[in-house]
């Protein structure tokens, strides 16, 4: 069962955080590269708030104990833990205390950390089988307050920690036997849940223990070297496209804005409800407070300016690009409509020139005089103020089409202009809404801050009035001993009252 347990720590530390996965080195350069992309990443991610994370960069090196391939291959394992934490060396910090603090405490009294994985992997490195460094930077402004001798007292805290190493026993472990091992505790979990002899923490047992097959089953080196090829592809996709989608982005920063607003309503709950407390747990929680409400406001005043970036830059593209579209095929279709109707006053005009030539040459040909030559001009002319008409009468079909052509397209063209307008009064209604909602979460905030000094001057009130009460207490009680021996200055020298 050690064993067992020995080898789950193992994979959970392996897996670390749901959602992450080892990338394939092979060699120093390549995993320096990777640390210090993880750093950039940091940095630009957390911006302001990254000096307030703490961070683990892990490199594992695995060396296979079998060089004939049996069945059940034997790993040799061992790992490089960087360990960057944020925060200071007592509790009363305003930036928080270092988890290297909390880590301590649980050493010291014997407790378990949980399922938390920072404090896990902290005590593991502190107490485990390997070797510890611990580097403290002290900021010069540290030397003129307490922060500097507690900063210390944690260094030689930790210097006093002993770890072993048993370089044949330690990091060793068989994928397959652990799988074996795993599968054995999940079918007796299983038979005590149908014989009904579960008790309270065997489900989740049952679910770390399924987890922890799932990424033992994870663990070839194949599979690895395929996840992280994949990993690479994705990574050079992106990088050529560009920054993730604007979707995405403003939901990671909803995400983070609604976190930390449930995280300052808690803090404020908690506090409220503590009542009277210590001035150091007061200032602790005071801090705490204090950096989730700096977070949120660079939370929130990010987010705003996102949208309004985003929102100005694709309405000015999208009204942009549909106006000169619009503008180009309006001058296309008049233009074509204009050729259309010069050739067909072209055609009709060739028509006609040629039937008064026809005309002339029929009146020439045939000579009549008289009534006879009157009557045959008559009739030319007939035809061809007819076909005069027909022309006209189609010039008019044709202008008339253009002309509901340019109707139809100007109404079009109307509509979008009231669509464009309605869109430009829709995003500035939602810029207005999205200031109202600004200046009302600043009041609200200003009316939690107000709140926040209230409490604080409240209990700073408490305090002071029994120190004082203590004061005033200790003052009567000298006044009444000063007082017992003005009366009796010589009382203590003869007990039967001579002097």
């Amino acid at each position: 069962m050690k064993k067992l347990t020995e080898w789950i720590t193992l994979v959970m530390e392996i897996s670390l955080v749901e959602g992450l996965c080892e990338i394939v080195v092979e060699t120093p350069e390549e995993a320096l590269a990777l640390y210090e992309k993880g750093r950039e990443t940091l940095r630009t991610n957390g911006r302001n708030l990254s000096s307030r994370c703490s961070s683990m960069y892990s490199v594992n090196i695995e060396r296979s104990l079998q060089e004939d391939g049996g069945q059940d291959q034997q790993y040799y394992r061992s790992s490089l833990r960087l360990f960057d934490l944020a925060g200071g060396a007592r509790k009363g910090d305003l930036n928080g205390a270092s988890p290297l603090v909390k880590v301590l405490e649980h050493i010291e009294s014997g407790a378990n950390p949980g399922n938390r994985l920072l404090p896990l992997l902290l005590m593991d490195s502190l107490k485990g089988q390997g070797s510890t460094v611990l580097l403290y930077c002290i900021h010069p402004q540290g030397l003129l307050d307490e922060e500097t001798p507690c900063a210390l007292a944690l260094a030689q805290h930790v210097r006093g920690l002993v770890t072993r190493i048993v370089p044949r026993q330690c990091g060793q472990w068989c994928p397959q036997g652990a799988a074996r091992e795993i599968r054995e505790k999940i079918r007796e979990l299983r038979i005590k849940m149908v014989s009904q002899e579960c008790e309270e923490g065997d489900t989740r047992r049952l679910e770390e223990l399924i987890h922890a097959l799932q990424v033992v089953k994870d663990q070839d080196w194949e599979k690895r070297r395929e996840q992280s090829k994949e990993i690479e592809e994705y990574q050079a996709r992106s990088s050529l496209v560009g920054m993730p989608s604007y979707t995405t982005d403003l939901q990671g920063e909803a995400k983070r804005l609604t976190l930390l607003q449930s995280q300052l309503r808690e803090e404020m709950e908690a506090h409220m409800r503590e009542g009277k407390v210590s001035v150091e747990r007061s200032q602790e929680r005071l801090g705490k407070i204090q950096q989730l409400r700096e977070a949120l406001r660079e939370e929130e005043g990010r987010l705003t300016d996102a949208k309004r970036e985003s929102d100005i830059s694709v309405h000015g593209t999208d009204q942009g690009d549909n106006g000169s579209a619009q503008l180009s095929e309006v001058e296309l279709e008049y233009t074509k409509a204009q050729d259309r109707r010069k050739r067909l006053m072209e055609e009709h005009h060739i028509l006609i020139q040629e039937e008064l030539e026809k005309m002339e040459r029929d009146l020439g040909t045939e000579k009549a005089d008289g009534l006879e030559g009157e009557l045959l001009q008559m009739g030319n002319e007939r035809q061809i103020l007819v076909l005069q008409l027909e022309a006209l009468r189609r010039e008019k079909l044709e202008a008339e089409r253009d002309l509901e052509s340019q109707h139809c397209r100007h109404a079009q063209q109307l509509h979008t202009v009231k669509e464009e307008s309605l869109q430009v009064f829709r995003v500035f209604r939602q810029v207005f809404e999205e200031q109202r909602e600004m200046v009302e979460d600043r009041y609200r905030t200003l009316l939690l801050e107000a709140i926040q000094d209230a409490v604080y001057l409240s209990a700073q009130n408490q305090q002071l009035q029994a120190d004082n009460k203590q004061l005033h207490t200790a003052l009567a009680e000298l006044k009444d001993a000063l007082s017992v021996r003005a009366n009796h200055p010589g009382g203590g020298n003869d007990p039967n009252g001579r002097g």
